[in-house]
C-alpha cells in the first residue's frame, strides 16, 4: 500500500497532537498529586500543634507571662511551637541547688502554671520538668550515672519549689508534674552546643494529651 505525502504529514500531526495531550494530562495529574500530598502533610502537621487562637484564657495568661519574662531575661527561652520553657539557672558544675534568682523566676511562673493545670487538667497530660548537665564530672563512679543523678536533682528541686504553694489535697494537680534527669545525653542543641554553662539547664514542657513525645 502506498502513502502520499499529504497522508504522511496528517498522520504525523495526529501523533504529535496525541502526545501533547497525553503529556498535558500527565503534568496535570502530577500537579494534583503534589497538591494533595502537601494538603495532607499540612493538615497532619497542624493537627499536632495548638493554634494560639485555641488557647483558653488561663493558657493565654500563662504563655503571655512566660513570653514576657523571656523577652526581659536572657536566661529564659520560650519555644511556643514546642510549648517548652528553657531556664538557665546558673548551676555550678555538679551542683543542683537553686539560686535565689532561680527561685524568684519560679515564683513568678509557677502560680500561673498551677492555675492552668487546675483548669485544663483534662487536656493536660503532664508538665515535664527536665534537668540537663554538661559532660564534666569530678566525683566518684561513672560520669554518666553521676550526672544523671545531678540532672534529676535539678529537675526535682525545681518541681519541689514550684509546688510548694500547692495545697496538699490537690493531688490531681500534683500528679500532672513529672521530673526527669537526662544527664548529658541531650546536652547539645542549636543554642547550647559547646557551651557548658548553657548545657546545665532545666526545661519545662507542657504536654497535651493529643501530643506524642
Amino acid at each position: 500500500m502506498l502513502f502520499n505525502t499529504q497522508d504522511a504529514e496528517e498522520s504525523g500531526l495526529a501523533i504529535s497532537d496525541l502526545m501533547t495531550a497525553l503529556m498535558a494530562l500527565f503534568l496535570l495529574g502530577t500537579l494534583l498529586a503534589i497538591e494533595k500530598r502537601d494538603f495532607i502533610s499540612q493538615h497532619i502537621g497542624n493537627s499536632q500543634v495548638i493554634s494560639p487562637q485555641k488557647y483558653s484564657k488561663v493558657e493565654q495568661v500563662l504563655y503571655s507571662h512566660i513570653n514576657g519574662l523571656a523577652k526581659q531575661d536572657n536566661s529564659l527561652q520560650w519555644d511556643q511551637q514546642r510549648n517548652t520553657l528553657t531556664a538557665w539557672f546558673k548551676f555550678d558544675s555538679g551542683e543542683s541547688m537553686l539560686s535565689e534568682q532561680a527561685k524568684k523566676t519560679l515564683n513568678s511562673i509557677c502560680p500561673k502554671l498551677i492555675e492552668m493545670v487546675r483548669h485544663k487538667k483534662n487536656q493536660i497530660d503532664k508538665i515535664v520538668i527536665r534537668g540537663h548537665t554538661d559532660d564534666g564530672w569530678s566525683g566518684k563512679g561513672n560520669a554518666f550515672v553521676g550526672n544523671m543523678r545531678v540532672s534529676y536533682e535539678r529537675a526535682m528541686n525545681a518541681m519541689d519549689h514550684c509546688l510548694q504553694s500547692l495545697d496538699k489535697k490537690e493531688t490531681a494537680v500534683a500528679t500532672k508534674f513529672v521530673a526527669q534527669g537526662f544527664s548529658f545525653s541531650q546536652k547539645d542543641n542549636e543554642i547550647t552546643k559547646g557551651k557548658e554553662h548553657l548545657q546545665r539547664r532545666v526545661e519545662i514542657l507542657f504536654k497535651y494529651k493529643h501530643e506524642t513525645d
